[in-house]
């Protein structure tokens, strides 16, 4: 097999996954706005294919066609009680949501979307993060965040910037797992809306990223759109730091899928990237060998020889 066919079947294989620019609540993130137009790239590098919805209601029945939406910060505009379950529906079935908020969480963007968020387990705050450890004025509106839990989408992460996020807070939700992955950093303060000003709360450790699974779905929350951008300054957009492959990971993340049968999690559908030696070399094999039958199999073979030769392994040296 030559390249450009190995490459050929790969692009085929990835466009299979749609992504959705929510659009019909006043979002924020739009797909022809200018200062997204790196962000949107990136998708079309990633060779995704794009969509938008434009039209509320947003149903399930119209989610459906997306393996991932993404929810920008709507602006004075909510979702309905009718969107929100069915939104969590799209979730439980396999989808992915991705939820940006912006600073000062839903009252000053006039939007429900903690309502919307808190059916996974998520709330974001009504808040603004600065760092007062910061050398300039205009650079205490940067948090640059290195604190993360060992999870899929801070895999190769050292550091990512977020310009003025709201925090967030998770909590125990019956039927789904829902974790903190990224912390604010020392000297991180919370300036927050206490129902008449502004006020500013000393330095702690906030939550400015979560996930929670649920059913054969996923969500991912975080306080701000600006992540997205490059029309801002190249501290805190898009190309800042790791953001752009945060989000690479991020994405990857939602895509990937469990499927459940009576119940039980039968299979984990994941992208993964293989040296092309190796590929070419196991793509003969299949053909010339019939002991596995494709890809999936000789995988699985794969991990579970190691898992079991692990085993062993730790069996002898704890003797």
């Amino acid at each position: 097999m030559t390249d450009d066919k190995y490459r050929t079947e790969l692009d085929e294989l990835m466009s299979q996954v749609h992504v959705c620019i929510e659009s019909s609540h006043n979002e924020v993130v739009q797909i022809e706005a200018i200062q997204y137009s790196e962000f949107l790239d990136k998708l079309v590098e990633m060779n995704f294919k794009m969509g938008v919805i434009k039209q509320a209601p947003l149903t399930v029945q119209k989610a459906s066609d997306y393996n991932v939406i993404i929810v920008g910060n709507p602006k004075d505009a909510a979702f309905s009680q009718a969107e929100i379950a069915d939104l969590k529906q799209y979730v439980y079935n396999g989808g992915g949501l991705f939820l940006l908020s912006d600073q000062g969480g839903d009252p000053a963007n006039k939007n429900n979307l903690s309502e919307l968020a808190g059916q996974f387990g998520i709330r974001f705050n009504t808040n603004i993060l600065v760092d007062k450890n910061a050398k300039s004025e205009e650079d205490e509106q940067l948090i640059t965040i290195s604190d993360f839990l060992n999870h899929f989408i801070m895999r190769g992460i050292e550091r990512i910037a977020l310009k003025s996020p709201c925090s967030l807070e998770i909590y125990e939700t019956p039927g789904m797992e829902i974790n903190a992955v990224a912390f604010s950093p020392p000297g991180t303060v919370e300036v927050t809306w206490n129902g008449q000003q502004w006020v500013e709360i000393p330095s702690k450790k906030h939550v400015v990223v979560a996930v929670t699974k649920y059913g054969a779905g996923k969500v991912v929350a975080i306080g701000t759109t600006r992540v997205f951008s490059t029309l801002l300054n190249k501290k805190h957009g898009f190309k800042a730091a790791d953001n752009e492959k945060f989000i690479v990971n991020v994405l990857a993340w939602l895509v990937n899928r469990e499927v459940y049968e009576k119940g039980k999690l039968k299979s984990v559908f994941v992208n993964i990237s293989l040296k092309p030696d190796l590929y070419f070399w196991i793509e003969n094999e299949l053909k010339t060998n019939d002991k596995f039958r494709d890809f999936n199999e000789v995988i699985n073979f794969a991990i579970d020889s190691l898992k079991r030769g692990m085993e062993k392994y730790r069996k002898i040296q704890g003797k």
